[in-house]
Order: structure tokens, then C-alpha cells, then sequence
């Protein structure tokens, strides 16, 4: 057993030997095995859980980095800059120009690029939680978080999604990876606190929110009188701010930071208007993810740190606390906070299990909760590394991407509401026609206008539901040039009666392919029928 590192945790040999895990499980493979684990499970996720988890990874990433691509001013012509990361999406314009010079226009070979990269870069998180845990505590504890983060069942599938909320967390990691490292250094420098400053922008410019982390390292520094520290955090952080969002608002929009000033008045204005809860929601939300009773233990552990990494413990409490007291409330808005919960906790939590004499009689019943965290977390890990999300969604437009003659498509969903289309899978430039008569934010308005032509290939996708009558359909089509092949019919409810429908305007169709839910889709539809529909997708030819 390696000796104890330098450290401000009270850590010898015999303690580190009695950190099994709690109990049965010696945590003693390399840093080396942990991250190969992690490249595998995150490998096999970007190979085989296609798909998009959320709207925003989805119609906030790719859509608009294609969209660019294609030549259309996604997001640039409207009158209040966009709401999401326009550097993160210019990294994914970079990605596709660079596949697409090379020949490859596939859109399940793009994503399958961009999943394999972002599960690369989600290894940073691994790494530097790995470190960060070894500095504070010991090389058993290092071992059992870098685990953690590297097979925890939601840790390798979102990795590998377009998650601004995932993808800012390997630079505040290192933020307070330096931050931590300067501390215990004999020799006191600056510049470290620059560069953690520029790491915490860097995540900042992905995800706004994490301005918090930041802001509570600050505060640490400034209760501590630490001035010159925190002038370098500071400093750095507006050098780098400015030198990408900055520059970015300047190019694109108004003046520096146009696009974070908009994103707040915006989100002040519309707080009640999303998926609202009760202040205690991100609570629930991080002991069912950490999976109990562990995550009590972790959520106990990490009480116990304010002393021991004042910046990590302070930073995660502001952010907690200010998610929590704001009304939007989505589960993935929480997921920055993870792995700091998982360090602090792991350490705080194997303290107190050392000097604790209830849980000294209690080996058995600590080994077998940890025994039911392992083995629930690796096999939902492996279960969700082969999920296809929203298949219904996206399985039907890469069949018909195939099809090399495709005019449009009429994209039905019966009484149920229209769900914005993925046309991004359908490999060639493309649009929803109420979307593009409307052209609310004035991306088609060129081509409305005749001052462009749209490219032979191009696609128009037509919706039907409830809320517009068969008759209104067929003045749609009767008003366009592209006249749909293919009527992609979603779900079983009523399909006697949506089929009649469908055939008094289309006489003629005939069944060719049918896409069944991915084995994630049915589970949560028979948990939750009400809220997740059984969408079995039927796909017709229509003939002449």
C-alpha cells in the first residue's frame, strides 16, 4: 500500500487500509485502470446510445451548428441573442466542416464523431477527480471517487450527449485541481489563481451557471484576506470572459456579454414558465441520482468538508442553493454539482466512518449498502450505454435519409401534440413547413424571397395532428413545390381512426418499414404511460 501523500486530511497507512469500500471492497486498482474503465463504457455509449437525451442537446447544438453550415442565420437574426453557449456550438460547426471536407455527410457518422470526442474530453473529469480527491485526502479515497465518476449509471451516458451542463465541468475541475495544488505547495505563486480564473470563464462561457463555482472560491479568498489571490482569480477570469464571449457578443450582436445579459432578463422574466418545483426538488434530484443509501452518506460527508476544502465546499453550496431557490427547476440543470458531491462526500463521509463506533459494529450492513450501489449503478451503466433516446424520433429520419429521391415527408402523431422533428437526421438541408412559412426568426427569408435557391435535395416535412384538419394538410401541400413520399405515422393510440384520415388524402399507402421503441422508450412508458407514450413508428410509402 503506497504511504499517504501530502495532505491536510488526517490520512496514515492503517486508515487507508481500513477503507474497503466500507467493508469488503479494496479499491486498489491504478489511476490508469480506473480511466481505461471509463474509455470503455464511455466508448461502447458513443457507439451504440445514439439519439438526444434533451431538446436543448439537440435543437440548441446541432441544429444550429448545421444550420450555419447550410448557409442559414440560426439564432443570428433574431432580435435578442441566444440563450445557450454560441461557443459551444461554433466547436460543433468546426467539427462538421472538418467531416464534411473529408466527404462525409452522414448524420449518424457526424454524431458518431461527436460522441467518441466528447467521451475523450469527459475523461478530464475523471482525471482531475481522481487528483483533486488524492490531494485532500488519500490514494483509497482517490480510487473510490475516480470509480465513482467513471461507471456511476447517468457518468458515462450524458458524457457522451451535447450536454453544456456536463461539458463545463472538466475546466472548473481543474480550476480547483490548481487551486488545490497551490495551497499545499511550500511556495506561494499567483499565476496558478490567473489560470484557474481563465478555467472558471472557460466553463463559464459553456454554461453561465457556473459563474458560481467561481464566485464561491472568491469568497473564500476574500473571507481569508487572500487579496492578491483573488485580484489573479478575478483577472484571469475577465481576461478569458472577454476574449471569448466577449469578442463573440461583439461580432455577433450588440456589445461585450450582450448574449449573458439577455440569457438572465430572459430567464428572470420566464422563471415560472418552465419545469417549476419545490425548493427542495435538486435535493430529492441528487439523493435519488447518487442512489441511497449511499448518496445520504455522500450528502453527510460532504457536510463535513467546509474545513478541510473551504473553496470546493462553499463553491457547490452557492450552486445548490441558487438552483434551489430558483423556480426553474430541471434535473440536468444539477449536474455540474455531481462530482464535487462525490469528492467532498467520499471524503468526508470515509472520516467519519473511522471514528464512528455505531458504524465499527456495523461493517456488514455498510458493505452490503455499498454492495447495492455497485451493483445497481454497473448494470444501469451498461443498460444505458446501449440506450437509443427519443428513437422514434430519430430512427424514422435516418431510414428515409436513404432515400435518395425524398421530395417530403408527412410526420403524423394523431391526437397527441407535434414534437419538433430532428430534421438534422434526414442528411440534407430541410425544414418544417409552419416553421418555414412563418419563419418567425427569419432564417428561410432569403430563400422566401427568390434571393436564394433552395438545393436540389432539400426536404420539406409536413405535421399533422389533432390541431390541424386533413383539409389544411392538403393546402399545405398544394401550396408547396415539394410533395411529400413518405407519411411516418408515430404511436398506436386510435390508429384505425388516424389511418382514415390519412387515407382520404393519400388513397394510396403502403406499409414499408416499422421502428420499434428502443428497450429504454418502453420502460419508461410502462412506468409512466401518461407521460411517455408507447410510440411504435409505422412508416409509408405513398404511391400515385
Amino acid at each position: 500500500m503506497p504511504g499517504p501523500t501530502k495532505t491536510t486530511a488526517n490520512t496514515n497507512p492503517a486508515a487507508e487500509a481500513s477503507l474497503p469500500g466500507q467493508g469488503t471492497h479494496r479499491y486498489l486498482v491504478p489511476l490508469s485502470f480506473i480511466m481505461l474503465l471509463a474509455l470503455l463504457i464511455r466508448m461502447v455509449a458513443a457507439f451504440y446510445s445514439k439519439g438526444f437525451a434533451f431538446s436543448d442537446d439537440h435543437f440548441d447544438v446541432i441544429l444550429v451548428a448545421q444550420g450555419w453550415l447550410d448557409g442559414l442565420p440560426v439564432w443570428l437574426n433574431e432580435p435578442m441573442p441566444p440563450r445557450h453557449s454560441m461557443l459551444y456550438v461554433l466547436i460543433h460547426y468546426g467539427i462538421f466542416y472538418v467531416l464534411e471536407a473529408m466527404g462525409i455527410f452522414s448524420p449518424e457518422v457526424k454524431m458518431t464523431v461527436v460522441r467518441v470526442l466528447h467521451g475523450l474530453y469527459s475523461l478530464l473529469v475523471v482525471y482531475f477527480g481522481y487528483k483533486i480527491t488524492e490531494r485532500l485526502s488519500n490514494k483509497m479515497n482517490a480510487r473510490l471517487v475516480g470509480l465513482m465518476l467513471a461507471i456511476i449509471w447517468f457518468m458515462p451516458f450524458m458524457s457522451v450527449r451535447n450536454l453544456v451542463e456536463m461539458v463545463c465541468i472538466p475546466p472548473y475541475l481543474a480550476a480547483f485541481y490548481l487551486m488545490v495544488k497551490q495551497d499545499q505547495a511550500e511556495r506561494k505563486k499567483i499565476m496558478p489563481y490567473f489560470w484557474a480564473g481563465a478555467l472558471f470563464a472557460l466553463a463559464f462561457t459553456i454554461r453561465y451557471h457556473t459563474v458560481l463555482f467561481g464566485a464561491g472560491a472568491g469568497l473564500v479568498l476574500l473571507y481569508r484576506r487572500q487579496w492578491r489571490e483573488a485580484v489573479a482569480l478575478l483577472l484571469g477570469f475577465a481576461v478569458v470572459a472577454f476574449l471569448v464571449q466577449g469578442i463573440i457578443d461583439i461580432i455577433f450582436f450588440d456589445y461585450p456579454f450582450h448574449s449573458v445579459v439577455a440569457y438572465f432578463l430572459y430567464n428572470s422574466e420566464n422563471a415560472d414558465n418552465f419545469s417549476t418545483g419545490p425548493v427542495y426538488r435538486f435535493a430529492l434530484t441528487v439523493l435519488g441520482f447518487l442512489v441511497p443509501p449511499v448518496s445520504v452518506f455522500l450528502v453527510l460527508g460532504y457536510a463535513r468538508t467546509a474545513r478541510l476544502a473551504p473553496k470546493l465546499f462553499w463553491a457547490g453550496l452557492l450552486f445548490f442553493v441558487a438552483h434551489s431557490l430558483f423556480p426553474n427547476k430541471q434535473e440536468r440543470f444539477i449536474l455540474p454539482l455531481f462530482p464535487l458531491i462525490m469528492i467532498l462526500g467520499v471524503i468526508g463521509w470515509q472520516q467519519f466512518v473511522q471514528t464512528s463506533s455505531f458504524w465499527r459494529r456495523r461493517r456488514k450492513l455498510l458493505a452490503w449498502s455499498w454492495g447495492f450501489f455497485w451493483a445497481l449503478n454497473i448494470l444501469a451503466t451498461v443498460g444505458m450505454a446501449f440506450t437509443y433516446t427519443k428513437k422514434s424520433r430519430v430512427a424514422p429520419l435516418v431510414y428515409l435519409s436513404e432515400k435518395p429521391d425524398l421530395d417530403g415527408v408527412v410526420l403524423e402523431f394523431g391526437n397527441h401534440s407535434v414534437k419538433a422533428p430532428p430534421l438534422f437526421y434526414l442528411g440534407r438541408m430541410s425544414a418544417e413547413y409552419d416553421k418555414y412559412i412563418e419563419d418567425i426568426h427569419l432564417v428561410w427569408q432569403e430563400y422566401l424571397q427568390g434571393q436564394k435557391q433552395l438545393p436540389p435535395d432539400f426536404v420539406m416535412a409536413y405535421t399533422l395532428n389533432e390541431d390541424k384538419t386533413p383539409q389544411e394538410l392538403q393546402q399545405e401541400v398544394n401550396a408547396s413545390a415539394y410533395k411529400p413520399d413518405y407519411v411516418v405515422v408515430v404511436g398506436t393510440d386510435d390508429l384505425d381512426e388516424r389511418m382514415a384520415r390519412l387515407h382520404s388524402l393519400f388513397p394510396n399507402l403502403k406499409l414499408e418499414h416499422t421502428i420499434t421503441p428502443s428497450l429504454y422508450d418502453q420502460l419508461l412508458h410502462l412506468l409512466n404511460p401518461r407521460v411517455h407514450k408507447d410510440e411504435h413508428v409505422q412508416i409509408y410509402e405513398i404511391l400515385p
